[in-house]
C-alpha cells in the first residue's frame, strides 16, 4: 500500500497546489456557535425532492460529518450515534469492519442487509447483497441522511428498514483549507481541500486525505488514503453536469474477539481487552475507485429530467478469524477460530433516468433504473479439517485452537497432517442484475393537507458459475430470480408550526445473501424476497420562536419470509435448506427534543423504545432432534431503551463546548433469550475554538469515553448461550487544527 499512497499523494499534492495558487482567500468561517436549525435542513432521501426536514412525512436524521469529527466520532458506525431508533454492535474489528446495525429493531439475515446505503442517492450495495461500511469513502462525505422506515418505493431492494444516504461534499464557494488531526494511540489525519468557482456557474473541488491509526488493540492498525475530485459544468441555459471521482485505498488489521462462558461472563485472557487471540494474518485490505455523473436538464419551469450513472470497482484481500464456539474448552483455556481468506474483485454499474414534474396540485417523481454487479471470488481456508468427517481429524472444520492464557496457536504444529494452510475451497464468478421502475405523486389536497402515493416494481436475477467447490474442480451453475412490488402512502397535515403525519410503506430485500450460500452441493434454495410492511404516525414541529423543536414517531412493522437455514429433511438433497416463511414484528417509539434553556445553550434529548418479537420461528431439528420453537422470543442484539443527551454551551464568540451522554439498555444475546447483557453508558466532551483575532485558524478537541468505561458487544454463535464479545473503544483523545486560506 505504501507505493500506492506515495504515488496518489504526489498526484493529489500537485493538483492541489495548482488550484491553491488560483484560489482567493475564503470568507471567514467560524466553527463555533449553536445557531443551526435542524428542521430547516433541506433533505432529499425520503422523498427524492429537496424539502425542509420539517415538511417531510418521514423520520429522518441528518448527521454532519464535520460535527461528528469535532465530537471525536471518527469511526464508521459513529454516524448512528444519537439517531433515534438505531442501535449498532461492532463485531470482529474495531470500527467499520463488521458491525451489526439494527434500525427499529430489525435484524439481518446476513451482515447489514436490512438497510440501504446510498452515495448521493445511488445504491451502494455489494454483490453479496449487504452494506460493507468499510467501502464507504467517509473522507469525501459531507452529510449523512438516515431515514427510518422502508423506502424501497424510491430505491428498490435493500431499503427494507431504512436508508442511509452518504452525501459527498457540495461546491459552496471559493475556499481552501488544510486540517491536521492527532490523538491517542498514534492517531494522525491530514486533509487538504480546495474549491474554485469559475464564470458561468462552473466549479471544481479537489480533496485528499491521509489517515493512520495504530489502534488501541493488538493487530488493529488502520491506514487509508482518499483522493476526491468533483466538478460542476453548466451546459447551455438549461443543463447542468455534475461529476465526481474518488480513489480509496484502505488497509486495516482485524483484531480478535474474546470468548465468554454460556451465561455471558467474559473470560479472562492474556493481555486483557487489548490482546489478539487468533491466527495471523488477520487483515482487510481494500482498494477502490468510484466515479459518478449526473446530468440535469430543465425542460421547462415545472419539468426537470435527470440522468445518473455510477461505476465502481473494488479489489479486496481479506484474511479473517471466525470464532468457532464448538472448540471452546475453558477447562484447558482453549478457544477456536476458523481461518478464512478471500481475494475478490467487485465491479458495479448503475444507471437511472428520473423525471420531476410539478403540475397543478401534483408533484410527481418517476424513474427507471438498472444495476449490474459482478464478483470474481476465490476463498481459502486454514485450520484442522476432517474432509470426510470420519473422525480421523476430530470432526473439525478448519479449526485453529488458541490457548487464550498464552495467546499461542496449539495445533499448527509440524507433523499435524490434519492442519492445512490457505486451502482453496471455493472459486466462483457471480453476476447480479436489477431493474426497477417507480412513480410517486405528492398531491396537495388542500391548503394544509398533502397525500403521497407511490409504487415500484423490481426484477432481480443472480447467476453463479462455480469452478471449485469443497476443494474439488467443478463446472456448476446456480441461478435464481424473483421480483417485488413496493407500495407507499402517507397523509400529512401542516398546521403552520409543524406537521402531523401517518404513513405506510413496504421494503424488500432480494434474500440472495452471500455467494457461498448458493453452492449446489451444500444448499437447497427457494428464492423469495423478504418484505417489511411498516406503519408510522409522526409529529414534528417547533414553538417559542424556535426555542423548542421536537420530532416523535410511533411505528409498527411486520417482516415476512426471512431467510433461515435448517437441516434439509430431504436425505437425497444438499445437507442445508434455505427456508423462508418466518415472521417477525417490531413496534416502538422514537422521540427527539431540541431546546434552548439559555441564549447560548442548546440541549438535545433523544429517546428510543424498541419491542421486536419473533412471531413465527420454528427451526427443524437435525439427526432426530426435536424441532425448536422460538416463536415469541425477542430477537438478538436489540436493546429495549436507548437515551442520547447532548448539551452545547457557547461560552464566548470563540469557544463552544459540548457534553454527550449515551445510555444503552441490555439486550438478549442468544435466540432462546436465556442471556441478557451488553448495556453500557458513555460520556464524551469536546470543544471548538476560533483563535481570537485570527479568522483563518480554529481548533477542535475531544475526549470520547471520558470515564474510560469497560464495555462489550455480545454475540452468540449458539442459539442457547452467549459465545463471544468484542470490547468497546476506551477513552480516546483527539485534536484538530483547521487552517483556512
Amino acid at each position: 500500500m505504501t507505493t500506492r499512497i506515495a504515488r496518489a499523494a504526489g498526484m493529489a499534492a500537485t493538483a492541489a497546489f495548482t488550484v491553491f495558487s488560483a484560489v482567493p482567500d475564503a470568507d471567514a468561517q467560524t466553527t463555533t456557535g449553536i445557531d443551526a436549525d435542524p428542521l430547516d435542513e433541506i433533505v432529499v432521501t425520503a422523498t427524492r425532492r429537496g424539502k425542509p426536514l420539517l415538511e417531510v412525512a418521514a423520520s429522518v436524521t441528518v448527521q454532519n460529518v464535520g460535527e461528528l469529527r469535532a465530537k471525536g466520532f471518527n469511526y464508521g458506525t459513529d454516524e448512528f450515534r444519537g439517531v433515534p431508533g438505531v442501535f449498532f454492535r461492532r463485531g470482529e474489528g474495531d470500527g467499520e469492519e463488521f458491525p451489526f446495525i439494527s434500525i427499529r429493531g430489525v435484524t439481518g439475515n446476513h451482515g447489514n442487509d436490512t438497510f440501504l446505503a446510498l452515495i448521493d442517492g445511488i445504491p451502494f450495495v455489494g454483490p453479496d447483497e449487504e452494506v460493507l461500511l468499510y467501502e464507504v469513502p467517509y473522507p469525501v462525505v459531507d452529510t449523512i441522511e438516515i431515514v427510518r422506515g422502508p423506502v424501497s418505493t424510491l430505491y428498490g431492494r435493500g431499503a427494507i428498514a431504512g436508508a442511509v444516504n452518504y452525501r459527498t461534499r457540495p461546491l459552496r464557494e471559493d475556499r481552501a483549507e488544510l486540517s491536521v488531526s492527532a490523538g491517542s494511540e498514534d492517531f494522525f489525519r491530514a486533509q487538504g481541500h480546495v474549491e474554485r468557482g469559475f464564470d458561468g456557474g462552473a466549479g471544481l473541488m479537489l480533496s485528499a486525505v491521509y489517515e493512520n491509526f495504530e489502534g488501541w488493540r493488538d493487530n488493529s492498525r488502520r491506514e487509508l488514503l482518499s483522493v476526491f475530485a468533483k466538478g460542476v459544468l453548466p451546459i447551455g441555459d438549461r443543463g447542468n453536469l455534475t461529476g465526481w471521482v474518488t480513489y480509496y485505498d484502505r488497509a486495516a488489521e482485524v483484531p480478535s474477539v474474546i470468548p465468554t462462558l454460556g451465561d455471558g461472563t467474559v473470560v479472562d485472557v492474556v493481555g486483557g481487552n487489548e490482546s489478539f487471540l487468533g491466527y495471523l494474518p488477520a487483515e482487510n485490505d481494500n482498494e477502490g475507485l468510484i466515479a459518478a455523473a449526473r446530468y440535469e436538464y430543465t425542460v421547462f419551469e415545472s419539468l426537470n429530467v435527470q440522468f445518473t450513472g455510477q461505476a465502481r470497482s473494488f479489489d479486496s484481500d481479506v484474511a479473517l478469524n471466525f470464532y468457532d464456539f464448538f472448540e471452546f474448552d475453558p477447562t484447558n483455556s482453549i478457544m477456536g477460530v476458523n481461518g478464512f481468506a478471500s481475494e475478490n474483485e467487485a465491479v458495479v454499474f448503475f444507471g437511472e433516468a428520473l423525471v420531476n414534474w410539478n403540475t397543478g396540485r401534483h408533484a410527481i417523481v418517476a424513474g427507471i433504473s438498472g444495476e449490474r454487479a459482478t464478483l470474481d471470488e476465490a476463498d481459502r481456508w486454514s485450520g484442522e479439517i476432517d474432509p470426510f468427517f470420519s473422525g480421523d481429524c476430530g470432526f473439525r472444520f478448519y479449526a485453529i485452537l488458541v490457548d487464550y492464557s498464552t495467546g499461542q496457536v496449539t495445533n499448527d504444529t509440524p507433523g499435524n497432517s490434519c492442519f492445512v494452510r490457505n486451502q482453496l475451497r471455493t472459486v466462483a464468478d457471480t453476476t447480479n442484475t436489477f431493474h426497477g421502475a417507480f412513480i410517486q405523486d405528492e398531491i396537495q389536497l388542500g391548503e394544509h393537507l398533502e397525500l403521497t402515493i407511490g409504487l415500484r416494481y423490481d426484477r432481480f436475477e443472480r447467476d453463479v458459475d462455480f469452478d471449485v467447490v469443497g476443494t474439488q474442480p467443478v463446472e456448476q451453475r446456480a441461478t435464481g430470480d424473483a421480483d417485488a412490488f413496493s407500495p407507499k402512502a402517507s397523509l400529512a397535515y401542516d398546521y403552520g408550526g409543524g406537521i402531523v403525519y401517518t404513513s405506510y410503506g413496504r421494503g424488500f430485500n432480494s434474500n440472495f445473501g452471500p455467494v457461498f450460500q448458493w453452492e449446489p452441493d451444500r444448499y437447497a434454495r427457494n428464492e423469495e424476497p423478504t418484505t417489511i410492511d411498516s406503519f408510522e404516525i409522526g409529529w414534528k414541529g417547533r414553538s417559542g420562536d424556535g426555542l423548542i423543536e421536537w420530532e416523535t414517531a410511533i411505528f409498527y412493522l411486520e417482516q415476512e419470509d426471512r431467510r433461515i437455514f435448517v437441516p434439509n429433511p430431504d436425505p437425497g438433497g444438499p445437507p442445508t435448506l434455505a427456508t423462508t416463511g418466518q415472521a417477525y414484528s417490531s413496534r416502538g417509539l422514537e422521540g427527539s427534543l431540541r431546546f434552548r434553556p439559555a441564549e447560548r445553550t442548546t440541549a438535545i434529548v433523544n429517546y428510543t423504545y424498541l419491542d421486536p418479537e419473533w412471531d413465527d420461528l420454528i427451526i427443524a431439528g437435525s439427526f432426530g432432534a426435536p424441532d425448536q420453537d422460538f416463536s415469541g422470543a425477542t430477537p438478538q442484539g436489540v436493546p429495549e431503551n436507548i437515551v442520547y443527551v447532548e448539551v452545547a454551551q457557547q461560552f464566548t464568540d470563540w469557544l463552544t463546548a459540548r457534553l454527550t451522554y449515551e445510555w444503552y439498555d441490555d439486550y438478549f444475546v442468544d435466540l432462546s433469550n436465556s442471556v441478557s447483557a451488553g448495556g453500557h453508558d458513555l460520556l464524551g466532551v469536546s470543544a471548538s475554538i476560533d483563535i481570537p483575532g485570527n479568522d483563518s485558524l480554529s481548533f477542535d478537541i475531544s475526549v470520547t469515553n471520558l470515564l474510560d468505561e469497560d464495555y462489550y458487544f455480545f454475540f452468540a454463535g449458539s442459539r442457547t448461550m452467549a459465545t463471544n464479545v468484542t470490547p468497546g473503544v476506551p477513552r480516546l483523545a483527539r485534536a484538530t487544527l483547521h487552517w483556512r486560506f
